[in-house]
């Protein structure tokens, strides 16, 4: 068994601060240099489990669940202890009441055992749940250590001075409490920590509520173990995440949000983007109303404007009259881009000691937000807390920009910086594609600069690709319609990107009519309620953050310009399993992708 034991790895997903004291870093030192290898074992550092915190929660699917409290009490200043009810020790020479350390930890195995019920595991399974309490500074053959022996309930188990003090007498100890026989398959050891950890859980809209619990029989899905950590770790002040495209920038985010909003309960959140769609995605996956914090998640500009317009008359006035010109000379690009972020940091200005302030700041898809606007949102965030996370894929940057330092808006990200280089959602004859479709200037990019990442490697499922010519728009049209018709007899989600917007057309386009003869409904993308498969129309400007099974993008003779070729890169990486491309014509472009030895021709 020593033996065995020996090929253990601990998995450190939060990790003690230089706060921790130091039974706790001793701890965490020991198990950290006794077990060096490679079996699954994640631990925990103060998780939140319903509000309860144990000091250290280790959870493997070879040894169950093992909670840990450390206790750094001194022998020569704890004088009673009782089998239940307060203890009693001196501090400052006067006697001080402190938590029974067996009612704690069985407060604490009282709740996991409760979330592990919940798990339903078949007859016989037995999850090991052990309670180790470590006294740090108390020897083992002592008075005191004697007497908290005959009073410690036999499922406790105590470790004492000289077992914390060397690796050996550590692996020992391990070796007589961790059980020999136990196995848990991968399912129900994610249906486990999802149940136990529920900000494990992967964010999306089906997993969305962190207080309903999994069966075994349930398909969780679980952050990576390093998406996971980073959530946790990303520390204090300003930090940056560059990615390549379904890398999970945006999965990170919001499981960081949901771990500052449960950690700290008093802050003030604000998540910001540039897609409406997207800020409704992220709405609707943390549900803010989950929270004691305060959290606010909105667009850029609709943050702006709610918050010019909430402060009163004057820039109120102001902003109305603007936008009203803006309309009339048909400017509203200027008026949103410059204007609106100008005035609201000058309303910023005059506010004083009562400037709207949070405490933490989180903004996903930054590569479209212009200089100008991190101006005001530097301007609100709380210097105390200081807690900023910035997402950025230069390669998705659809709006054209000039570049600017980050340094020179206020963000100190320097040797804060984590990059993203694996996607995880993006098949990978989909997204070989994808950077063949990339053009030669934003290719020049990759990986000279910070915000242009080159994908190392794709490590989603095998996809499909179908490129459909036609001899016109009509017979494109049809050919589209009829295969939306089959591939639907099977639920699932399609999604249709336009060059152009139909709702402003009033969907006056003839696809419409093709759509109707095989009787098919659809949805307004920016109508949807993320509840129901089916076929879902938008445009590609629109689908940033978003994924869908089958992405089909029709009219591709008309991508020319090295701005629609990058376009067409968003719309492409937006599919999880299928792509169909269409077009009425054949093309330079077209052609190139037809040679694509993924690709099947129609």
């Amino acid at each position: 068994k020593s033996k065995y034991i020996n090929r253990l790895m601990v998995n450190f997903l939060s990790e003690p601060p230089s706060t921790a004291t130091a039974g706790e870093k001793a701890f965490y030192n020991r198990i950290n240099s006794i077990f060096i290898e490679e079996d699954p074992v994640l631990g925990y550092f103060e998780p939140n489990i319903g509000d309860i915190y144990p000091d250290f929660l280790l959870l493997s699917p070879k040894y169950g669940v093992l909670i840990v409290e450390i206790k750094d009490y001194s022998e020569k200043y704890l004088k009673t202890m009782s089998k239940t009810g307060k203890w009693e020790m001196l501090k400052d020479e006067k006697k001080k009441l402190i938590t029974n350390p067996f009612d704690q930890i069985h407060q604490y195995w009282r709740v996991i055992k409760d979330r592990v019920n919940h798990c339903h595991f078949p007859e016989g399974t037995n999850l090991p749940i052990n309670s180790l309490i470590v006294f740090s500074q108390i020897p083992q053959n002592g008075y005191i250590a004697e007497e908290i022996k005959k009073l410690s309930p036999r499922r406790i188990h105590l470790c004492f001075r000289e077992t914390l003090s060397r690796n050996e007498n550590m692996k020992e100890f391990l070796n007589d409490i961790l059980p020999l026989n136990f196995a848990l398959s991968e399912e129900k050891f994610a249906t486990l920590r999802a149940n136990i950890i529920p900000s494990c859980r992967l964010p999306s809209l089906e997993q969305k509520d962190l207080k309903e619990y999994f069966k075994c029989e349930d398909k969780v899905k679980l952050l990576e173990t390093e998406q996971e950590k980073l959530a946790r770790e990303l520390g204090e002040g300003h930090r940056l995440i560059f990615g390549v495209a379904g890398s999970g920038k945006t999965i990170v985010l919001i499981a960081r949000a949901r771990i500052l909003a449960k950690r700290y309960p008093n802050w003030k959140i604000l998540i910001l983007c540039y897609n409406r769609l997207l800020s409704k995605l992220i709405l609707n996956m943390i549900n803010p109303l989950d929270y004691e914090a305060d959290i606010t998640i909105s667009t850029f500009h609709r943050w702006a404007r709610n918050s010019i317009l909430c402060v009163g008359d004057e820039f109120s006035s102001l902003y109305h009259k603007a936008e009203e010109r803006a309309e009339k000379e048909n400017r509203k690009h200027e008026f949103f881009k410059e204007f609106v972020p100008n005035l609201l940091l000058q309303m910023l200005n005059t506010q004083g000691e009562n400037q709207l302030q949070y405490d933490a700041i989180l903004i996903d898809e930054t590569q479209d937000f212009e200089q100008g606007w991190f101006k005001p949102v530097m301007k609100v965030l709380n210097p105390k807390t200081n807690s900023l996370l910035i997402t950025c894929d230069g390669l998705q940057g659809i709006y054209v920009r000039k570049r600017f330092t980050w340094s020179s808006v206020g963000i100190q990200a320097r040797g804060r910086v984590k990059r993203f280089e694996k996607s995880y959602r993006i098949p990978i004859e989909i997204g070989v594609l994808a950077q063949k479709i990339l053009p030669s200037n934003i290719i020049s990019l990759l990986d000279q600069f910070d915000e242009f990442i080159s994908t190392k490697q794709f490590i989603g499922n095998h996809g499909q690709i179908e490129i459909v010519i036609s001899e016109d728009r009509e017979e494109e049209y049809e050919k589209l319609a009829l295969k939306i018709y089959h591939a639907l007899k099977n639920p699932q989600e399609i999604l249709i990107l336009f060059r152009h917007n139909v709702k402003k057309l009033n969907y006056k386009h003839s696809f419409f009519e093709h759509l109707k003869k095989y009787n098919i409904e659809w949805k307004d993308l920016q109508d949807y309620n993320y509840k129901s498969p089916g076929l879902l129309i938008g445009t590609l400007h629109g689908t940033k953050g978003l994924e869908s099974d089958t992405i089909i993008i029709p009219e591709l003779d008309t991508y020319k310009s090295n701005q629609d070729r990058q376009l067409l890169y968003v719309g492409i990486t937006r599919s999880k399993k299928k792509l169909v491309l269409s077009a009425n014509k054949n093309t330079e472009l077209i052609r190139s992708l037809e040679s694509n030895q993924d690709s099947e021709a129609i």
